[in-house]
């Protein structure tokens, strides 16, 4: 029983240490990605795509922004299942390098 305890408690300490740094790498993201643009001629084209077990259904996302230097950077988003059409989006980018970006709903304040 208490090496059952012991290998829970690491089996926590474990997931709770992974959890703590993708949330502290995607906020770091977030706070270089102070810049805001328009995704331009964003399309979601429905997609299916075999994943290993089953079929997943979801979306391909193409769009393009236009950075502070007037310089266009276009990004092709393959097997996306988190997308809503119901909600719009735009790019969030760090202006020192564009290519740093990442697409947010509409309502995400970039640079926090």
């Amino acid at each position: 029983m208490k090496s059952y305890v012991i290998v829970l408690g690491l089996v926590a300490a474990i997931t709770g240490a992974i959890v703590f740094f993708v949330l502290r790498d995607n906020q770091a993201t977030s706070r270089r990605q102070t810049a805001e643009a328009q995704a331009v001629g964003f399309v979601a084209t429905p997609a299916t795509w075999f994943n290993g077990d089953d079929n997943e259904e979801g979306h391909t996302l193409t769009f393009a922004f236009v950075d502070g230097q007037n310089n266009v950077h276009s990004r092709k988003m393959d097997e996306i299942t988190w997308y809503d059409p119901a909600k719009t989006y735009k790019v969030c980018y760090n202006p020192a390098d564009p290519k740093d970006h990442k697409l947010y709903t509409a309502d995400h304040k970039c640079g926090s």
